[in-house]
């Protein structure tokens, strides 16, 4: 706690009263198991999916601050936001020394697995953020197509009458009664069709544009795939090469207390 000294002024002095403590939120820290903890629930609720991530953060929080109340381990949403997505750019950066602190190697391979689950979590919601961007753009474009190629009496008629006398509004009744003739208006035509071929024009360069964005998105999975399946593989690679040291050494042990219960027998 911190240590605060007020001053209070007394006979047009000051004098000092006593520290006021303040509590202070008590900071946590995430070992190993905390992170399995946190990535199993995230993927258990999901919060990618979620049209309000942050209530779903805001439960991932709570419940892990039950499970670890023993421990007094307490975090909110934000705290749960912030370490999933520092691991999640551990993962993707090959970061392997920070994800491997303060853990043993059964509970990286954990952790591995885990953060996988969760990247493709995340990659799924870009996917789906996409669609629907792609659904609304090619709903605008519809209604905006409609509207242009009305016909002539579908469009709505706005007439302004302004104000007269009565005689004026006489002869104005007869002139309206009328008949007027149509004239094509070659400009408005014109407009309509530059405007049409814009929009699909731009609607073609948007749609190839998600198209390679999610092209490289692909790539870039397949790649980080790729780089984990080879760190597996030199992993376990790593582990048979000490295994067979650990089997070749003590061997050399076994032979060297061959030798000297030999010796002892003989001397």
């Amino acid at each position: 706690m911190d240590r605060v000294v007020v001053e209070v002024p007394i006979n047009n002095g000051f004098s000092l009263a006593g520290p006021s403590t303040t509590p202070r939120k008590r900071q946590v820290r995430f070992s190993a198991r905390h992170d399995i903890i946190l990535l199993k629930e995230v993927i258990t609720q999901n919060p990618f999916s979620s049209k309000e991530p942050g209530r779903i953060w805001a439960r991932v929080g709570e419940i892990i601050t039950a499970a670890l109340q023993d421990e007094s381990f307490e975090v909110d949403a934000r705290r749960c936001r912030e370490r999933t997505m520092l691991l999640l750019d551990y993962y993707k950066k090959q970061d392997f020394p920070s994800l491997r602190r303060f853990g043993t190697e059964r509970l990286y391979a954990q952790k591995e697995d885990l953060l996988h689950e969760v990247l493709e979590l995340e990659a799924e919601k870009g996917l789906l953020v996409s669609g629907e961007s792609k659904y609304q753009d090619d709903e605008l474009r519809k209604r905006t197509i409609e509207e242009l190629t009305l016909p002539e009496q579908d469009k709505p008629n706005i007439t302004i009458t302004p104000t007269a006398e009565p005689d004026e509004r006489e002869t104005m009744t007869e002139l309206s009664a009328a008949p007027i003739a149509k004239r094509p208006c070659q400009c408005c035509c014109q407009t309509y069709s530059e405007i049409l071929s814009f929009l699909e024009k731009r609607s073609e360069a948007e749609q190839r544009l998600r198209e390679e964005e999610l092209a490289l998105r692909r790539e870039e999975l397949e790649i980080q795939r790729s780089k984990i399946a080879l760190e597996r593989e030199r992993l376990g690679a790593d582990r048979k090469e000490r295994e067979r040291r650990f089997e070749l050494e003590s061997q050399e042990r076994q032979v060297i207390l061959d030798l000297l219960k030999e010796k002892v027998l003989k001397g």
